[in-house]
């Protein structure tokens, strides 16, 4: 495996700050309660930011749904991280055309995901594909735009939050509905019913730190070599189990099992720094 490095855009992240800013432009998920809330004891990952990266509380009409760690060089989220719920609403009918964009990683003035006809976007389309992917970066692309916090994983309005284009990247057909939509099949019908509460991040490990290195669509946007997951469940009658899987997102699509901690090593050495997913006791495996 390659360790990529961490090469700064300076004039795009200027404006962000040093480490993340969100819709709050706020350096740490800490800062927004019901942001924060999206991760397993209120904890975020350790080693995943660095000075390229957005930290976004997704939030739609004024109300805040889960996290995401941005890569605002690569146009990719280096991860989702959610509540799992049981999901009773079908997946909305929206067109990928109208998916929501993230005004505040151009600097415009809204706290809310937004759809390009917005009148917060509509006047401002041209800066937004400096910051962020977009519709016209997916199409005849040859990838499906690959959800990280899946709709199926919730209901109602939590559902439509996720269709933002900062919840995406790029993914093989293959594994966007094969073995990865098995996995999240996984989740919602075997880990689901028996939790209290599950914490699921799920992340891409990127092939390139800027176009020319690994794989990119239109030299914009970094198509991930594998996508991550990892899920802490806390049981109804005590306890907890937590798992991993790492998926290939190349043929043969393959699906790893692993452990947290197993997960941690090779996320470590891609990011080339020390990676802990859960910085609390979902580290290890199971405990009864």
């Amino acid at each position: 495996m390659r360790t990529p490095s961490f090469l700064p855009a300076a004039l795009l992240l200027a404006a962000l700050g040093a480490w993340c800013a969100t819709a709050e432009v706020v350096e740490s998920f800490l800062e927004i309660p019901e942001c924060i809330r999206s991760f397993h004891q209120k904890l975020e990952p350790i080693g995943l930011s660095s000075n390229r990266t957005a930290c976004i509380c997704q939030r739609l009409d004024g109300v805040y749904f889960y996290a995401t760690l941005y890569d605002v060089r690569r146009r990719i989220p280096l991860y989702s991280a959610y509540i799992l719920e049981v999901s009773n609403t079908s997946r909305p009918d929206m067109s990928s055309s109208s998916w929501y964009l993230e005004p505040m990683l151009s600097d415009l003035n809204s706290t809310n995901m937004e759809k390009p006809s917005s009148s917060v976007l509509r006047d401002h389309l041209e800066v937004i594909p400096e910051s962020q992917a977009v519709n016209d970066d997916y199409r005849n692309s040859g990838y499906t735009r690959g959800h990280l916090n899946p709709s199926q994983h919730h209901s109602s309005k939590a559902q439509v939050a996720t269709f933002t284009y900062t919840n995406m990247a790029p993914q093989e057909s293959k594994l966007n509905s094969g073995t990865w939509n098995q996995y999240e099949n996984y989740l919602k019908v075997n880990v689901l019913p028996a939790c209290r509460e599950t914490h699921v991040l799920m992340g891409v490990v990127p092939s390139g730190s800027e176009p020319g290195q690994g794989v990119w669509i239109k030299e914009r946007v970094n198509v991930p070599r594998y996508f991550w997951s990892a899920y802490c469940c806390v049981h109804k009658g005590g306890g907890w189990v937590a798992e991993a899987r790492l998926g290939l997102n190349a043929s043969p699509f393959v699906v790893k099992t692993l452990t947290v901690s197993q997960l941690e090593e090779v996320l470590s050495w891609e990011f080339g720094q020390s990676v802990m997913i859960f910085p609390s006791h979902c580290s290890s495996e199971v405990e009864v």
